[in-house]
């Protein structure tokens, strides 16, 4: 879901004589938010948790009167209660679980005053009614493995005294758990706090707050509720029904804020009928998440990471594209979650879990994904370290034939320039500012003699070959290089080519100038069959090249500044290649 973010001014809800009708504090805080896309319905929808299978059994011809009478809760209410070993006074039936959150702030919040603790990342409407209801809203990370910093929460909670604590378990988009033991010990140690577990996915993990709560109810403690939804296990998303569990005071509080028939009549009677099979609609849940580890470790074959969390959905790790992958599967029908904008999981695509065909033909759209979405690498200075090879011939042959050393930073400042990627045509135009003419042919010749008498003993892979070979798992790896096939077969391609499907190099394109040229990438492109994909290099060249055969430039940080890839194009620079798991094979 889309988390609130702030208006960057507040002076456009103001006239210029100071008045206004408009709303002066905390909704200037927020922006709308944003619901899924319409035009859903035809499509797989693995990208807002919905169980896509559902229960035909609650969609039987209505009955008028249930239309054109107000709704009635009674009945429904005591049979809930029922279900889950209630007393009908405990439960508050809301406008799904999104209406529970904001009436919870609305009621408890003293607008200026209160404060609330709450994780980050968690489900965005939390943070958004507490916004709304204009609490003081301290925020704890999860933890490097996406779990509940649960010591760093409890600090804050002894620090701030909040009226409220919300906690969604499993949480989305995480999916982490709310360890049960450190949520009794917060109960028990803080007794003037709220603590608000939301369950919405709980029929899929297994684990509730319920047991506990009911303890508490009998014992006449009231700073423990729950929230759960019909919309995810129960498949009644589109008809938006919830409920809060609690004390019967904290209960009848909330009814004060509450619309009183914010939930309709065909919501409170589909669930009615759904209720008693309550026992089919956890055993689906089972099944689900049973479907759930197939298609996970159907991807991690593919060379995809995930990260499993406890919900009817998990974050796959999908590094530089997640963007691309998601757009690509939207244009074959297929909506996923790219989550990769929230800074805790960068790179991450939330994937509901479907049914066992729909789980098929995304994994079909994952593996044309492959098929037409290449990663093109070049190989000096990005893969290999040449910095005592190439650029030593360079200093050498520019000595040699001018008698005028190279200064230092002189050959890099040539290259950040750009049209100087060749290192042949490099040691043209440092002896023609020398005032030296020497001939391509010369320089080609005695450069090849010199590169090759040292390379071996000089050049380095700049990464470790596992990190290749996970490349190649996930993508159709091909080498772009400047090279000359002599230089890259004679020192590279016996530990190279394994891993990649081509190598094109400077002279397998005829009366090509070379990059920033697209030429040898466009041939790349060709000899894979494939359209689209990303290209990492580390020049100036290589992202002028990558733009101009369609691909998505990457750079480098090796030879030159993040800032001049950045100008020449680079949609993202990484600090060097160890970032290359993390950024393909997460």
């Amino acid at each position: 879901m889309t988390t609130a973010t702030p208006s960057p001014t507040t002076e456009s809800f103001v006239n210029k004589d100071g008045s206004s009708i408009l709303p002066k504090r905390s909704v200037q805080k927020v922006v709308a938010y944003v619901p899924p896309l319409e035009g859903r319905r035809t499509k797989i929808r693995l990208d807002f948790n919905e169980n896509t299978l559902g229960y035909p059994q609650v969609s039987d011809p209505l009955d008028l009167t249930l239309i054109n009478t107000y709704p009635e809760y009674t009945a429904f209410i005591n049979d809930l209660a029922d279900q889950y070993g209630l007393q009908a006074d405990h439960i508050l039936l809301t406008n799904g679980s999104d209406e529970a959150l904001s009436v919870l702030a609305n009621t408890f919040i003293e607008p200026g005053e209160d404060c609330a603790v709450l994780a980050t990342p968690t489900f965005a409407l939390i943070p958004h009614y507490l916004t709304l209801a204009d609490a003081r809203i301290v925020t704890v990370p999860v933890t490097p493995d996406l779990q509940l910093d649960t010591a760093g929460m409890e600090g804050a909670i002894a620090a701030n005294k909040p009226k409220l604590v919300i906690v969604a378990s499993p949480d989305n988009p995480t999916g982490a758990l709310m360890p049960l033991e450190a949520l009794r010990h917060w109960v028990e140690t803080f007794p003037n706090t709220l603590f608000v577990v939301d369950e919405a996915y709980a029929e899929y993990c297994g684990q509730s707050v319920l047991g506990y709560l009911k303890e508490r109810l009998a014992a006449g403690h009231e700073n423990l509720m729950m929230t759960r939804t019909f919309s995810k296990a129960w498949a009644l998303a589109g008809l938006r029904l919830g409920f809060v569990v609690g004390s019967p005071r904290l209960v009848e509080v909330m009814t004060r804020v509450r619309s009183p028939y914010s939930v309709n009549t065909l919501a409170a009677n589909f669930a009615h009928q759904l209720l008693p099979s309550k026992a089919l609609v956890e055993a689906n849940a089972q099944e689900t998440m049973g479907r759930k580890a197939v298609l996970m470790d159907a991807l991690r074959e593919r060379g995809y990471g995930v990260h499993e969390g406890h919900g009817n959905f998990f974050l796959l790790k999908v590094g530089v594209d997640a963007a691309a992958l998601t757009d690509f599967c939207s244009r074959h029908g297929i909506l996923l979650r790219d989550r990769s904008m929230v800074p805790a999981l960068a790179g991450m695509v939330r994937i509901s879990v479907g049914s066992t065909g729909e789980n098929e033909a995304f994994l079909a759209a994952v593996d044309a994904f492959k098929q037409e979405h290449v990663l093109l690498l070049d190989v000096d200075g990005t893969l290999v370290d040449t910095s005592k090879s190439f650029d030593t011939v360079v200093a050498t042959l520019v000595d040699r034939y001018t008698q005028q050393p190279l200064k230092e930073g002189e050959l890099a400042a040539l290259r950040a320039s750009g049209g100087f990627n060749d290192d042949w045509d490099a040691i043209e135009e440092l002896c023609k500012r020398r005032d030296v003419t020497v001939t391509q042919d010369t320089i080609a010749k005695e450069g090849l003699a010199l590169y090759l008498s040292i390379a071996k003993e000089n050049e380095t892979l700049m990464l470790e070959e596992t990190t290749l070979a996970g490349m190649a798992k996930r993508y159709r790896l091909g080498l772009v290089t400047g090279r000359y096939r002599s230089e890259y077969d004679a020192i590279w391609a016996e530990r190279l080519n394994p891993y990649v499907e081509v190598v094109v190099c400077r002279d397998d394109v005829p009366n090509t100038p070379g990059k920033p040229s697209p030429d040898l990438l466009i041939q790349a492109l060709k000899a894979m069959n494939a359209t689209e994909g990303l290209y990492v290099g580390n020049s100036i060249d290589d992202m002028k090249a990558a733009t101009g055969a369609g691909l998505t430039p990457i750079g480098v940080e090796t030879t030159q500044s993040a800032e001049s890839l950045t100008l020449a194009g680079a949609t993202l620079v990484l600090p060097s290649p160890h970032q290359f798991d993390a950024a393909f094979c997460p």
